[in-house]
């Protein structure tokens, strides 16, 4: 067996110089390149053929140099990936190569750039010197290489990075990238137009990207053609080109350049000299030109067409997982409805239009109500929530200490759920009708900038009694995060965030925890045991409501003397009626004398 797979490389490694030498290399090495991806194979094989041909052509490397080389590198490798072994056995018999490489290759000499009557062709000629004025190259042999494209320059949307992280997120493969190879491939050996379409933001050019460097050598020369490009002169710059090259035309948004009349007919030109023309296109400029009687029609009815899908397959999202870029996190945890590339692409320009809304001038109520939404979502409501949920914390904000009128709001909701790009807004709408919740794009950039305002003790409360009438079920978790929130504010020698803390505390059920944060109220201002006292009381704890009530009416508060009074009245009514209801007569005739009295004002006291 052993035996068998050396002599199997021996004979590809025969087959790869033959094929190199041979005029069809693009398709032969197309072939080559089809069996090593379908065998799993990946390093960088397709790079190294193209080298030892581009070294061979140019001398540096002999023919039995590269054999030997290819030879040893394919030995273990059959051994190892039998698939591999049996994927170039099935292809050897289907080549139809030239002559073996052990034979002396005929004579391949040429005379350019002139005219010559005679010429004698002959395996070697020694010492002799033709001089001919050398033809000029031409001007796309002097384009751009594909090995140098770049995401950003041909389009690509950067995404929010921070300290440390490259302006776009790792390249990650969709499921169509190979198919969209394939067709790559053959129009780069036979010419062709190869339109990729799709949703606004679904990806396109990335893919495109990704799938031309799959595709060709990276010493290919690419035209990337900007909007408004003049593309009439392209057929003469490709005149006299490198003939053993790979020449590349790149179209992004294609519809724009279809606006000149001329484009239609280079691009015609362009596939008849068998040139790879790539463009993309979004669906509905795409629909719009291909169907019907416009005038780019013919040329894209003659057009590989590759769609790529806005939405992401779960084979998609399984190889996104295994990239370690927070971004590609956070666009599958909060991307909502947004595919993948949408969210990584909306993201930056939501953040800044809506960071610029607060300024004078701008949309500042639009500005809170995204906030205050943000804000929901970021403590855990990241469910849509009516506008008088965003309307009431919105006015908790210390920049905004005056609240808009009802129809000023309707029109900041407006503005904030507008379409962007065609996309999404700031805001975008819930299942249930008029409920609205942040983009997450936003709430997964607040989540990730250090400094974003925190939520103060207002807030929470605004955002607690949203919860409680429109996401009770959610409620109690918020509560929970409330007080985690203010504890280490309150822990600093905030009385007032104390103070909140207590009734979060009490509303929790947590009366140890309320009665602590509390006693440091009085404790540190003596003034606000009336405040504290009457907390108490509405928490039912009248014990230490009595202490507090009668610590303040002792300062000289006659409001806490009232209210201790009414108090004490209240809860001597309550005990008096439970002995009546037991037989006291005593106790009924004090309960009688007391009612028969004018009252203090509404009971405090709960039955």
């Amino acid at each position: 067996m052993e035996r068998e797979l050396e002599d199997l490389a021996a004979s590809v490694a025969e087959a790869l110089v033959s094929a190199m030498r041979s005029r069809d290399w693009d398709l032969m090495e197309l072939r080559f390149r089809d069996c090593f991806a379908r065998a799993g194979v990946r390093g960088g094989y397709a790079r190294r053929l193209a080298r030892d041909r581009r070294l061979m052509a140019s001398g540096e490397l002999t023919a039995a140099q590269i054999h030997s080389a290819w030879n040893r590198r394919l030995s273990p490798m059959f051994a190892e990936l039998p698939d591999l072994a049996g994927e170039l056995r099935e292809l050897l018999p289907k080549l139809d190569l030239p002559e073996s490489a052990d034979r002396p290759a005929p004579a391949a000499n040429a005379i350019s750039g002139g005219t010559v009557a005679n010429a004698v062709m002959a395996g070697s000629i020694g010492s002799v010197t033709i001089h001919q004025e050398a033809a000029s190259p031409a001007a796309s042999d002097g384009w751009p290489l594909v090995g140098g494209l770049r995401r950003l320059g041909l389009g690509v949307r950067p995404t929010r990075r921070t300290v440390g992280q490259t302006a776009l997120p790792p390249y990650v493969a969709r499921d169509g990238d190979d198919e969209l190879s394939v067709l790559l491939r053959q129009a780069a050996h036979y010419g062709g137009l190869v339109v990729v379409t799709g949703g606004p933001l679904s990806g396109k050019t990335s893919t495109a990207w990704a799938a031309l460097r799959a595709s060709v050598a990276e010493d290919s020369r690419v035209f990337v053609a900007g909007g408004g490009t003049d593309l009439r002169d392209l057929p003469d710059q490709l005149r006299g080109r490198d003939s053993e090259g790979t020449h590349v035309v790149w179209l992004d948004d294609l519809e724009d350049h279809l606006a000149e009349p001329s484009t239609p007919g280079v691009l015609a030109q362009l596939t008849h000299d068998r040139v790879l023309v790539l463009a993309t296109m979004r669906d509905e400029a795409y629909d719009r030109h291909r169907f019907g009687r416009h005038p780019a029609a013919r040329a894209l009815s003659v057009a590989q067409t590759f769609e790529v899908p806005t939405e992401w397959s779960e084979a998609e999202l399984a190889r996104l997982a295994t990239v370690d870029d927070p971004r590609l996190a956070d666009a599958v945890r909060w991307r909502g409805f947004l595919g993948i590339t949408q969210f990584l692409a909306l993201g930056p320009d939501l953040w800044e239009e809506w960071r610029r809304a607060q300024r004078a001038g701008g949309r500042r109520l639009g500005y809170l109500l995204v906030r205050a939404a943000i804000d929901f979502a970021r403590h855990g409501i990241t469910e849509a929530l009516p506008l008088e949920a965003l309307v009431a914390v919105a006015n908790e904000y210390e920049e905004h200490p005056e609240a808009g009128t009802e129809e000023a709001y309707v029109e900041a909701l407006a503005w904030a759920a507008s379409l962007r790009t065609g996309v999404a807004g700031l805001l975008v709408p819930g299942e249930e009708e008029e409920t609205w919740r942040a983009c997450g794009t936003l709430v997964a950039d607040a989540l990730r900038v250090p400094d974003f305002p925190a939520a103060d003790q207002y807030v929470w409360w605004g955002m607690l009694d949203g919860a409680r009438k429109h996401r009770p079920a959610e409620h109690d978790a918020l509560l929970a995060a409330a007080r985690a929130d203010l504890r280490a504010r309150a822990e600093a020698g905030d009385v007032d965030v104390m103070r909140i803390l207590g009734e979060f505390a009490g509303r929790a059920g947590d009366m140890t925890d309320a009665k602590r944060w509390y006693g440091k109220v009085v404790e540190l201002d003596r003034s606000n045991a009336l405040t504290v006292g009457q907390d108490l009381v509405e928490l039912g704890e009248y014990t230490e409501a009595t202490r507090y009530l009668e610590m303040a009416a002792a300062d000289g508060n006659r409001w806490a003397a009232s209210a201790l009074a009414r108090l004490h009245f209240d809860r001597a009514e309550r005990w008096l009626a439970r002995a009546t209801a037991q037989g006291d007569k005593k106790a009924a005739a004090t309960l009688a004398h007391l009612r028969s009295g004018p009252r203090m004002g509404p009971d405090t006291v709960k039955e």
